[in-house]
């Protein structure tokens, strides 16, 4: 795991710093080593930056930027799970290796003459930046874009920067103005669909592609290579195996995130019987508060039991209860607008793991490969309803009743009265269309839901199902765009590689050739990876266990603390520049009041508000002060 940068046609002395290292920004992503290369011919220039963390291969010949500039010149982040698989098949073509790492695997992978259909054969996370000797690029991302890269472009569409990160693209002026789009889907959905990022020069490369450009200007040429579809493959217990085992392989100590819940579980009933002997960590809270307004059950004893079951060393990682104090922290991080608190617990586990284990195993990636959330069952059981009766329904407020909370119904009540098309952004966004039409004068719904509507809309129009259509919507934007983003920004920062066994390509094969409408039931969220965890060996107690999902305790301390909060995150430029602030003030009223659960739309606010004046307004404001300087134990 790593962090590169590469720029491209910039003059030496660029921004006045001739020796300044743009990876200083990311430095985080790699404390092992660093590399720098300039390659240039007569009418193009092409940097290479790179920050290594050592997991496969430590010796310094694995170092980046890797190759020649007789050959190419490469700089890669992440891992290559096969990589011994592809050595065997590399040198039965003749190439001779001169490390024992994946990334020379991956350079000679890329040099062949049918590169494209080798890269098919890859299982692995990877972001990775090809020069060759004639200053032809080739750029590219893993098939479900569990790495990062982001590349940004001038006027003329030509590309100017790719990088890990969007910091040293700014440093370099790189990103352009602000997007304001991409700030009110921060606050719509928590999270900033792909391709946006929040500027308006800066994309995020699109996951399953490899491109080319060519010298001198770069400008765009067709992908090199578009990921192939994946065999089919029934057998998930056998997957999981083979995935598990692979992933589970580094030159430095592994860890395991363990819940209690049945995918973390099922990663540690495989390492258990490989005799993992490595850390498990596990959190629990640090200071007890009022949660009767969270959705969450508490993991902590479920994972003492799975661990004392497994026989698993447990860490345990007090959690910070103050997740209030730590938006700022969490803003910059993920950089892109975002506001999802799951984060930020990550962010401590990745933090308390630092020292104790360089990578950690993570069971993120289920619930969007096999229908874990509870979305998809309510998409189900819309679509088995009668045209006609669903609005009846919504107007009557008929709705099945939530166990947890009442957000649920209000959303489902919304879905009734709305179309199929508009169910993929309806069950992911914290606004209804009015409500959103009060906040967002001046960046409508089609803007905010546009990347939905087109993918939903390719899914329908070729006679898939919306059930099939919200899954893909899933996979392509809120997988890369949320849960692979914090895991990526989180662990990163903590200088740990995270990774996501369940999302290997053995893994991938059982779930991207199924059926929707059979992997799951009503009231039984991905039934078919249940079925196969409890044959694996996964517990009774777990496997009944309710999905509560992975987050903090927002909702009891915006509920408690936010109205002494909110008047000074109110003064941020965001609601004189973007949103309505009247219309945020109510919707603040009424979740501090307990009319209504808006938790975490709240919760969007307050990050959106810190982003706009670090970005936009040139620093640290009221927002962030007023952020900064709470304590639950002060104001309690």
């Amino acid at each position: 795991m790593c962090g590169f940068v590469v720029l491209i046609n910039r003059p030496a002395d660029d921004a006045g710093c001739p020796r300044a290292d743009p990876c200083e920004a990311i430095a985080h992503r790699g404390p092992d080593a660093s590399g720098h290369l300039r390659l240039q011919g007569a009418d193009w220039c092409v940097e290479l930056h790179f920050r290594r963390l050592a997991v496969v291969d430590l010796d310094e010949r694995s170092n980046q930027p890797f190759g020649s500039p007789e050959r190419g010149v490469l700089v890669y982040n992440g891992e290559i799970y096969n990589a011994a698989e592809l050595r065997r098949m590399l040198r039965e073509r003749n190439v001779r290796f001169t490390t024992s790492g994946d990334t020379e695997v991956l350079y000679e992978l890329l040099l062949q003459p049918d590169a494209p259909r080798l890269l098919d054969r890859l299982d692995g996370m990877f972001a990775f930046a090809l020069v060759l000797p004639d200053g032809r690029l080739r750029y590219g991302r893993d098939r479900l874009g569990i790495k990062p890269l982001y590349g940004t472009t001038d006027a003329a569409g030509r590309l100017t920067g790719l990088a890990s990160e969007l910091e040293p693209l700014k440093a370099r002026g790189l990103l352009g103005e602000v997007d304001p789009v991409a700030v009110a889907q921060g606050a719509m959905f928590l999270w900033t669909p792909p391709p946006r990022t929040g500027w308006r020069r800066a994309t995020a490369v699109a996951a399953g592609r490899a491109f080319a450009r060519r010298p001198p200007y770069h400008d765009e040429e067709p992908p090199f290579w578009r990921a192939a579809a994946v065999p089919p493959v029934d057998d998930i217990g056998t997957a999981v195996r083979v995935s598990v085992a692979r992933q589970a392989h580094a030159d430095v100590t592994v860890g395991l995130l363990l819940s209690g819940g049945l995918d973390s579980t099922w990663l540690g009933v495989e390492l258990a019987g490989a005799g993992f002997a490595g850390p498990a960590f596990a959190a629990r809270p640090g200071q007890r508060v009022e949660a009767s307004a969270e959705p969450f059950q508490d993991d902590a004893p479920y994972a003492e039991r799975v661990a004392r079951r497994l026989g698993l060393p447990l860490t345990w990682v007090d959690l910070d209860v103050d997740v209030l104090r730590r938006i700022p922290e969490l803003v910059a991080a993920m950089e892109l607008p975002f506001g999802d608190p799951a984060a930020i617990t990550l962010m401590q586990l990745s933090r308390a793991a630092n020292g104790r284990a360089t990578v950690l195993l993570s069971g993120l990636g289920v619930e969007e490969l096999f229908l874990g959330y509870e979305r998809y069952q309510a998409v189900l059981m819309l679509q088995r309803l009668p045209a006609w009766a669903r609005p009846a329904l919504g107007a009557a407020g008929v709705v099945p009743r939530p166990r947890r909370y009442r957000e649920r119904s209000d959303k489902f009540c919304r879905l009734l009265n709305s179309g199929p098309r508009d169910w993929a952004w309806a069950t992911q966004s914290y606004y209804s269309g009015p409500e959103w039409a009060a906040l967002s004068p001046l960046v409508g719904l089609d803007a905010v839901t546009e990347q939905h509507r087109d993918v939903a809309d390719e899914v329908l129009d070729r006679g898939g199902s919306p059930l099939a259509a919200l899954v893909e919507c899933d996979r392509r934007l809120f997988l890369p765009g949320l849960n692979l983003l914090y895991g990526d920004r989180a662990s990163m920062r903590a200088g740990v590689e995270l990774r996501v066994p369940f999302l290997g390509e053995p893994v991938a094969a059982t779930a991207l050739n199924a059926v929707a409408e059979g992997q799951l039931r009503l009231a039984n969220g991905k039934a078919l990876f249940r079925a196969a965890a409890v044959e694996a060996g996964v517990p009774d107690f777990v496997a009944r266990r309710t999905k509560t999902g992975f987050g903090a305790p927002v909702r009891s301390l915006l509920r408690e603390h936010g109205g002494r909060l909110w008047p000074e995150v109110r003064r941020s430029s965001l609601f004189d520049d973007l949103f309505d602030r009247r219309a945020a003030d109510r919707f603040v009223t009424e979740h501090v009041q307990g009319r209504r659960d808006r938790g975490l739309a709240v919760f969007g606010l307050f990050c959106a508000a810190v982003w706009w004046e670090r970005h936009v307004s040139g620093g640290p404001g009221r927002a962030a002060d007023a952020l900064l300087g709470y304590q639950v134990s002060a104001l309690g």
